[in-house]
């Protein structure tokens, strides 16, 4: 037995560095997300179509958010700790039968709660105009009926992010991304209750998606666009890295040739070409950095003006995978939306192309 003041080796860790001091996330940590959340609600809830025509709506901007975000590891479990209040702009517009615009309003969504205690649950949202008039009551009313669903599924998908490590995964995600790596040279690594919720959802959405595959299968969009501009002027907004800028306002990388990449809104969607017939058609290879290691869909562009002046798009999207890496099963809607907010509305808004 040691002696009263004695260092007795025996009880004593000699050398114990950080990795020692909370061996497998085993003591209570915090972690504030509250910036990332705002970030990462801001990519989700902007320029999403709500309703179509003739009352056609969509989201502007996340306008604002309060409230705080923590994650939380104690015994190797992530424990999510948030109470948000969030209000996102919205515009619209009413048109006729012959799809000219007679009217038109503004307003915000208003979600006064989402938190942890209803994580499993739709919030609230209160839809508010910003003027008082018979347009902006009937664009309400649109929302209200069939508009909700695209928002309830970005804060579910936020959500969802959030309780799996929110922005640790995101870090990993981009270090990966460019090819970095962790600080003992292998793959960057999360916590280690993040990285098995990760793990867990990627390794269930990558065995669908190759079932799906197995089968032939995965899911198709095709979508028809119109546009006032010559075909040329379209295959220029896909093919030139400063319009594609231009669009998405982000990052962008374009090698518009056959085997040559790109890459749009800073990696989020990426692929390559693989056949370009100016001005009418566009082949390529193309994913979102969301979905399963080593899955792609194949999109097919196909451009036609059968008036001068008037353009016609034909986009066909296939081998969608069912579901993405978190484990959310609506990839085929949600790439469609933003294939009509993020891409050909922001054309037709940027360039003036608009039909």
């Amino acid at each position: 037995m040691a002696k009263f003041d004695e260092k007795d080796p025996r009880w004593l860790v000699q050398d114990m560095g950080e990795s020692g001091r909370n061996v497998n996330n085993w003591h209570w940590t915090e972690r504030d997300c509250t910036e990332w959340s705002k970030q990462r609600l801001g990519e989700l809830l902007s320029g999403i179509q709500l309703t179509a025509a003739p009352a056609a709506t969509r989201t502007v901007k996340l306008e604002s958010m309060t409230g705080d975000a923590f994650l939380n590891t104690r015994k190797n479990k992530l424990i999510p700790s948030y109470d948000l209040e969030v209000r996102v702009s919205w515009a619209g517009e009413l048109t006729d039968g012959d799809g000219k615009v007679v009217g038109g309003a503004t307003g915000k969504l208003h979600l006064p709660h989402i938190g942890d205690d209803n994580h499993d649950e739709d919030p609230e949202i209160r839809i508010v105009t910003d003027t008082n008039s018979s347009d902006a009551e009937r664009l309400k009313q649109a929302i209200h009926s069939a508009g909700k669903k695209p928002v309830l599924e970005a804060v579910h998908r936020f959500v969802a992010e959030l309780r799996a490590g929110g922005p640790a995964l995101a870090e990993a995600e981009a270090e990966a991304a460019a090819g970095g790596a962790g600080a003992d040279g292998g793959k960057p690594k999360l916590s280690s209750a993040a990285e098995v919720e990760r793990e867990k959802a990627a390794k269930a959405a990558k065995e669908k998606a190759e079932k799906e595959k197995s089968k032939g299968g995965g899911k198709s969009i095709s979508i028809t666009a119109k546009f006032h501009c010559r075909p040329q002027d379209i295959f220029e907004c896909f093919t030139v890295q400063g319009r594609v800028c231009a669009f998405t306002q982000s990052p962008a990388v374009v090698q518009p040739a056959p085997g040559g990449s790109f890459s749009w809104y800073g990696g989020s969607i990426s692929g390559s070409f693989t056949e370009l017939a100016a001005p009418g058609r566009i082949a390529m290879t193309w994913r979102f950095n969301t979905w399963p290691e080593d899955c792609a869909s194949k999109v097919v562009i196909d451009i036609t003006e059968p008036e001068p002046g008037n353009t016609v798009v034909k986009i066909r999207q296939t081998e969608v995978p069912p579901a993405d890496k978190f484990g959310h099963e609506d990839t085929a809607e949600f790439t469609e939306r933003g294939w009509h907010s993020q891409v050909l509305d922001r054309i037709r808004h940027v360039f003036g192309y608009g039909a």
